[in-house]
């Protein structure tokens, strides 16, 4: 999953303490080293979707002064007002939905674990996709249409920049590698809670609608609110862990488990449970579950007839561990959201929508190109948010971690730990707060967010500096508060799936 970090992560000493009272560990050299590649790494993504943005909306005012050009010279029609062109969302028909390559799907042994599956052949799961924060995968999703994927919402809490987020859409059936598209737009449901998980759903936009000449298919939504009966044998896919806080699986897992009633989830999972939004499978007895890193996958359930097809009823939201009995998996129910998701992919709002409109001047009427202006003021919107990243040689985008310090004292229910963080990109150094695992696998967990915090650090940093030397950002080495070490603000706990 993540080798780098895995292999020089060092098993860390006995948490030193004075009085019975924790203290304070650094991170080892070796750690940081590991944190520093893979920190390059997010940035050079960063810079990557950061100029695909820009080139696209360079390549729409070509598109515009062609056309206008065209009308001049009555070659071509004249344009309309000023509107982003919106993206085709089914450039082709994909086939039926919900079609996959057959396979044996483990039922009952708990083995090898999803928790508790087998490995999937390459391809068996067409619609199944991974979304990465940064450069790291941090969730998964389910494709439903050429432009659209359905995921978690809570996969974006306190990480919702479009530019830093990309999807990696099926395995290949031959074990071709997988196309990697940016991420145009991310729509958490508007009433999704992240402190209890309801309305755990959002849906997100590619940059470019998926081709459906390769094995890549949608999966069938729910025709209407009704689901099938408790009972009922569904399956789950994924990358997550094989065991809670446990590594990632290196290929996709998968599992059947059956559909629980409402009064069953109620006994499980008490007060947590909104049966309005969630559903929950599962065996009591335990051992077979979806676990962290399965968020935002799917739960399909089989419809019979002459070719059978799947049917997403679920999407993975969280769980109280990993397949422990009595404590089965938590699923946003996805058929209650179905005018919510046909509104939002209905072309309603054209791609560029996260740009606020503008009314169109008269001048840029009288210019002769309708649109253009507004075009223009979009591309130097981007290009003056991204600038701090854009205007980094390729050859000097290097993240360096220079100190990482975990308070051992403040362990969250997650099993991560507040630390505070010193970072150098270039001459610029930064200070900021995270959340660190202090064991493989828990630091394998908290890399994906430790990283884009280091990079809204940077493009802080870049902002204040650029604002003048009254808002520039504290440097490491700068004056310190009496009686506070020089790491340390404060940093408010998350709470994970």
């Amino acid at each position: 999953m993540l080798p780098p970090v895995l292999l020089l992560l060092l098993p860390f000493p006995a948490p030193p303490s004075v009085d019975g009272h924790p203290l304070y560990l650094h991170l080892p050299p070796s750690t940081l080293q590991a944190l520093s590649a893979q920190g390059t790494k997010a940035l050079q993504a960063a810079q990557r979707s950061a100029q695909w943005a820009v080139n696209r909306v360079a390549m729409e005012i070509q598109h515009r002064l062609h056309e206008c050009r065209g009308c001049a010279n009555h070659t071509a029609p004249c344009p309309g007002p000023a509107r982003p062109r919106p993206q085709p969302q089914q450039p082709a028909a994909p086939g039926p939905c919900g079609e996959r390559r057959p396979s044996p799907v483990n039922v009952t042994r708990a083995h090898g674990r999803i928790v508790g599956g087998s490995a999937a052949p390459p391809g068996a799961w067409p619609w199944l996709v991974r979304l990465q924060l940064g450069g790291q995968p941090l969730c998964g999703g389910v494709l439903v249409a050429a432009s659209w994927v359905l995921t978690a919402a809570h996969c974006f809490a306190g990480a919702q920049n479009e530019l830093l987020w990309t999807v990696t859409l099926a395995e290949e059936p031959r074990g071709e590698q997988a196309e990697e598209v940016p991420v145009n737009r991310i729509l958490p449901h508007p009433k999704f809670d992240p402190r209890t998980f309801h309305n755990d759903l959002a849906l997100v936009q590619l940059w470019t609608p998926v081709s459906w000449a390769g094995a890549v298919r949608p999966v069938c939504l729910p025709q209407g609110p009704r689901e099938p009966p408790a009972g009922t044998a569904c399956a789950i896919a994924g990358w997550g862990a094989l065991f809670e806080d446990g590594p990632e699986a290196e290929a996709v897992r998968e599992a059947r488990v059956p559909l629980l009633s409402a009064d069953t989830c109620r006994r499980a999972l008490g007060s947590e449970l909104h049966p309005s939004s969630m559903l929950c499978a599962g065996y009591l007895a335990g051992g077979i579950d979806s676990c962290q890193g399965d968020s935002g996958g799917p739960l399909t359930c089989s419809e019979p007839g002459p070719r059978p097809r799947e049917v997403l009823y679920g999407v993975t939201s969280w769980g109280d561990g990993c397949g422990e009995p009595g404590k089965p998996g938590v699923y946003t129910r996805v058929a209650v959201f179905k005018d919510w998701l046909q509104e939002q992919m209905s072309g309603s709002r054209a791609a560029g929508a996260r740009f606020p409109k503008r009314t169109p001047e008269p001048r840029e009427e009288a210019s002769g190109c309708p649109g253009l202006e507004t075009l223009q003021q979009k591309l130097a919107t981007l290009q003056g948010a991204h600038a701090w990243i854009l205007q980094v040689p390729s050859e000097h985008l290097a993240m360096d971690f220079h100190e990482v310090l975990a308070d051992l004292g403040s362990k969250t229910l997650s099993g991560l730990f507040r630390a505070w963080v010193r970072a150098g990109l270039g001459d610029r150094h930064v200070v900021f707060g995270g959340l660190v695992g202090l064991e493989p696998a828990t630091m394998a967990r908290s890399l994906p967010r430790l990283l884009v915090q280091a990079l809204h650090a940077f493009r802080s940093a870049a902002l204040a500096e650029a604002a003048g030397p009254q808002m520039g950002a504290r440097q490491s080495g700068g004056p310190e508060r009496k009686g506070h070490h020089p790491l340390s603000p404060q940093i408010p706990s998350a709470r994970g799936p």
